[in-house]
């Protein structure tokens, strides 16, 4: 039986491993991005009141930073769809593109493979990308007709892999006619990254309901852990009501993952007919919607009937087994994304439409574990409105005020035509849990002036198929690619200028100086390896000011959702080479602080500050020693269950 309320988060108790370092501790969440809650209310009411102006977000076009041949690069034409990681692990992030004729057609073109290199998007495909399982193949130049992607590391060996979602692909062999994965090959043994080799035999051959064997028709797919054994399973939209020739529909899939990143069909075991019925299924999403600890599954399914936003119910009890259905949301939905939009903690929707978009707030859950939904609220314009069809929207702060922002693309995948465009909705903040309203900011009425971003013409954004918005210059913020009918621009956000790092780095696990406690030994200007194969370092931002108090420390590379302890200490221990301690290598000594614990993000990154020099007690012409401690509890290289990032000297002036 579910329990009658599922609303509970497990207490993360602070480990107490670091029993050596002094008890004055902060706990810090996103300090960087979000301001106290009065301040930003007090912000959020000011920038509401605006009217045209409101310069919130400003982005420069900058073509140069995307290199490729025309017909892949800045004159592709193509229906695009990308996805974004740093597949190298070389801390730049990179992107992966899947192609396909536009609209509903069976044109199959190649993929491509952008490698970030010191913030220019370059196409490697043929140096990384065309290696196969199947003779003949030529991985991503083979063409193939996919629709969605998927990056996600699926046989958790600490490498990102990329998971492809292909459509209307019949008369085919299966390894083009089905989705296909690509396994990273990591680093070999001089440190050179191999790229991605596509594997036939991680995904089987899918049958109809009858028990045919067939084509899948998929429009969507995404990834995450449905069952509880830590490796991410796949969930496909199904694109059509009947499969061509008879013989059953596909619909949905849900495919488990053995542990080893190879994929069974499970679907009818797992979940129930009307759970996997869908007409045109053009995005999905896994998460867990009730916050009962388990992931559930959202799906827009549209165009003829089935037609609705829904939720399929993960039971906490028998995980990995789908009990509650829960169709929410109806209008003419075309395509629906996950997000928490008012930092309530609670996952929110956002629902392109064939009419007025939408998005609804989370508002918490009912006696049967089903989340209570708040009613639909439209987007608020200054001038204009929305334009109808709409398609693949996100969720993501762009001018890093700690409230998330709403990107939605207007080229319907499945009816030609670009005539209309993409919008930009500002988040204005307000207070935590409020239901907020977001609004297109514009620099004036009409047509002319910049729409949803100061630097953005209605022009630049017309004919949208996709956006991707990442950090592509590491400067922290995020900046976006858009895949338009027309071709491929590159825009660059203002926001954060690439900055000067702070202080002097040491405490390096790369074998120059302690040796790593059990070999495990990190890359340059690393930490000692983690369960992931590489080390965390740190690196500080803003100034070596006392009085200004500005000073930042970045940790990169450390274990996502694992507490992470930044502490400070007078001294540094030998000579900056540093003592083993568990898996790494401390270097802070001497009258240790504890600056306050963070929880990295899905890349492993954290920020502490600005506002340490209160509880650091630093003050000019002091010296002080930054380091990162933070948990690693599975697979730890040493077995000590954690580890530490490089280490930070600053010498504070005035």
């Amino acid at each position: 039986m579910r329990p009658t309320n599922p609303d509970h988060r497990a207490d993360g108790g602070l480990i107490k491993t670091m029993n050596k370092l002094t008890t004055n501790t902060i706990l810090q969440v996103c300090r960087r991005a979000l301001a106290p809650t009065a301040l930003v209310a007090a912000l959020s009411t000011l920038a509401g009141a605006q009217g045209f102006g409101n310069e919130w977000v400003r982005f420069n076009q900058d073509n140069s930073k995307l290199v490729a041949g025309n017909s892949v690069g800045l004159g592709d034409t193509e229906e695009k769809d990308y996805m974004q990681g740093d597949l190298d692990k070389d801390g730049w992030t990179d992107l992966v593109c899947v192609r396909k004729q536009p609209f509903t057609t069976s044109g199959r073109r190649r993929n491509v493979l952008f490698m970030n290199e010191g913030g220019t998007l370059v196409d490697r495909t043929s140096q990384y990308a065309t290696a196969s399982t199947v003779g003949g193949d030529q991985g991503f130049l083979t063409l193939t007709n996919d629709r969605d992607v998927v990056i996600v590391d699926v046989d958790l060996d600490g490498w990102l892999d990329v998971v492809t979602c292909t459509t209307l692909t019949s008369g085919q062999a299966k390894h083009i006619s089905h989705p296909r994965v690509y396994m990273n090959l990591g680093d070999d043994a001089g440190g050179n990254w191999q790229g991605l080799r596509h594997e036939d035999p991680r995904f089987p051959q899918l049958l109809l309901s009858n028990g045919s064997p067939s084509f899948p028709m998929f429009c969507s797919v995404d990834a995450g852990d449905v069952t509880g054994d830590g490796y991410p399973d796949l969930y496909f939209g199904d694109y059509d009501s009947g499969t061509p020739g008879g013989g059953g529909d596909m619909n949905d899939r849900l495919l488990i993952n053995n542990g080893n990143g190879y994929f069974t069909d499970e679907s009818f075991s797992r979940m129930t007919s009307q759970m996997l019925s869908s007409a045109f299924g053009n995005s999905v999403a896994v998460a867990d919607m009730n916050l009962d600890g388990v992931n559930d599954i959202v799906k827009d399914t549209s165009l003829n009937a089935p037609q609705y936003v829904s939720v399929s119910y993960n039971d906490p009890e028998n995980e990995g087994y789908f009990d509650l259905f829960d169709a929410f949301h109806d209008f003419a939905p075309y395509h629906v994304n996950i997000g928490d939009l008012n930092n309530d903690g609670r996952i929110d929707v956002v629902v392109s439409d064939d009419g007025n978009d939408r998005y609804r707030y989370n508002l918490g859950t009912d006696t049967f574990g089903r989340v209570t939904w708040g009613s639909a609220k439209t987007f608020d314009f200054l001038s204009g409105g929305d334009d109808g069809f709409a398609s693949d929207n996100y969720i993501v702060d762009l001018d890093e005020d700690g409230w998330a922002d709403v990107l939605i693309c207007d080229v319907d995948v499945d009816i030609s035509g670009c005539s209309r465009r993409a919008h930009i909705y500002h988040n204005p903040g307000g207070n935590v849990g409020q239901q907020i309203t977001l609004r297109e900011e514009a620099q004036q009425a009409g047509n002319g002036g910049w729409k949803g971003a100061v630097g953005i013409s209605g022009s630049a954004l017309q004919g949208m198929h996709d956006i991707c918005a990442f950090d592509i210059d590491n400067d922290g913020d995020k900046d976006m690619v858009f895949g338009r009918c027309s071709g491929t621009d590159v825009w660059f956000n203002t926001l954060d200028p690439t900055p000067d790092p702070v202080g002097t780095p040491v405490c390096f696990c790369d074998g120059s100086g302690t040796a790593a406690p059990c070999g495990n030994t990190g890359g340059a200007f690393e930490g000692c390896a983690n369960s992931t194969g590489s080390g965390a370092s740190l690196a500080g931002f803003g100034s070596d000011s006392a009085s200004a108090d500005d000073l930042v420390l970045d940790g990169l590379g450390m274990l996502p959702s694992q507490p992470a302890l930044l502490f400070v200490g007078n001294n540094t221990l030998n000579g900056g080479n540093g003592v083993t301690f568990g898996d790494g290598l401390r270097c802070a000594g001497g009258s240790v602080v504890r600056l306050g614990v963070q929880f990295p993000d899905a890349g492993g990154g954290a920020s502490w500050g600005p506002g340490l020099g209160a509880t650091g007690g630093w003050g000019s012409g002091d010296g002080r020693t930054f380091q990162g401690w933070y948990r690693d509890p599975s697979g730890s290289p040493c077995t000590s269950g954690f580890n530490l990032t490089s280490a930070v000297r600053v010498v504070f002036g005035p």
